[in-house]
């Protein structure tokens, strides 16, 4: 009877023992995750990427080690709180019998209590995390449209502007290799963007920006230059006839007669854009039926 106690009192002892080492790593589980949000906010704040990915790691750890142990220690207390012990032969007056259960009460409770603050705030980063993914998305996306009708509202205004054209017309010349790799990028970024996949949408705008670039750079280094000589010169001079039919200080007259006669000119050497044309023939009110540019 005698080494049943004493084995009793070794176990008890040792589930005592362990119980505070488990206790002490829930508490350890909760300062690491402290610390790790504090981490990730300076890293935030002095823009350090790699303290704030140590931190990250910090708090996955301390919330695993917290969640853990506490689950582990509130476990344990139940498994030996609930064994019956053999009723000593000789029994003494439990005074203290109450403020023996005090701490192991505590223990469970305390580390069921910080179990369920980490594992609630392991919630709440994983929230914050979904969140933060779809706020980092949308702001992608959003970049991407801005670069996106950048370019687009910049080839629609060129094809719209009869001089911007005349200065630079291979760039509606879809002849012209880089002009051509252009209206395919736009046709690509247009189709991008009705999906859901932004690294596909970014490699179409990419690809638009770079090919926006080429195209244009093109047109302007060449200019009327790759026309033959007299048509080159009739294009120069149906550009200043088209300058002054723009001009809204000139007559009615003037400004149709120009236009007349830049129409004349510009008759099998160029196609004006459509754009060109509806603004000319509407905006600037300069319609001259039946022909068009």
């Amino acid at each position: 009877m005698r080494a049943s106690e004493d084995f009793l009192g070794v176990t008890e002892s040792i589930t005592a023992w362990v119980e505070w080492a488990l206790w002490l790593g829930v508490a350890a589980g909760v300062l690491m995750t402290v610390a790790g949000w504090i981490g990730v906010a300076l890293g935030r704040q002095s823009e350090n990427s790699h303290l704030a990915r140590n931190s990250r790691s910090l708090i996955v750890t301390g919330l695993a080690l917290s969640v853990g142990t506490g689950f582990l220690s509130g476990g344990l207390r139940l498994l030996t709180g609930g064994a019956d012990t053999e009723p000593s032969p000789d029994p003494k007056p439990a005074a203290d019998s109450g403020s023996d259960s005090i701490l192991p009460d505590l223990l469970l409770w305390g580390g069921l209590a910080l179990g369920g603050l980490a594992v609630a705030a392991l919630a709440g980063w994983g929230a914050w995390r979904v969140r933060r993914r779809r706020t980092t998305k949308r702001r992608r996306r959003q970049a991407l449209e801005r670069t996106h009708d950048t370019v687009a509202t910049a080839y629609g205004d060129y094809l719209g502007d009869v001089l911007e054209w005349l200065d630079r017309p291979s760039l509606s010349d879809v002849s012209v290799p880089e002009t051509a790799a252009l209206v395919q990028a736009l046709a690509a970024a247009d189709d991008a963007r009705l999906g859901d996949d932004v690294d596909r949408y970014q490699r179409a705008v990419a690809a638009l920006s770079t090919a926006w670039k080429a195209a244009d750079d093109r047109a302007r280094r060449t200019g009327l230059r790759q026309l033959p000589p007299a048509e080159r010169r009739a294009a120069e001079q149906a550009r200043k006839l088209l300058a002054t039919a723009l001009d809204t200080g000139g007559s009615d007259h003037e400004r149709r007669s120009a236009y007349a006669r830049a129409r004349d000119l510009l008759d099998g050497i160029l196609v004006v854009p459509a754009q060109a044309v509806a603004a000319l023939e509407s905006t600037h009110r300069l319609a001259l039926a039946p022909k068009h540019l």
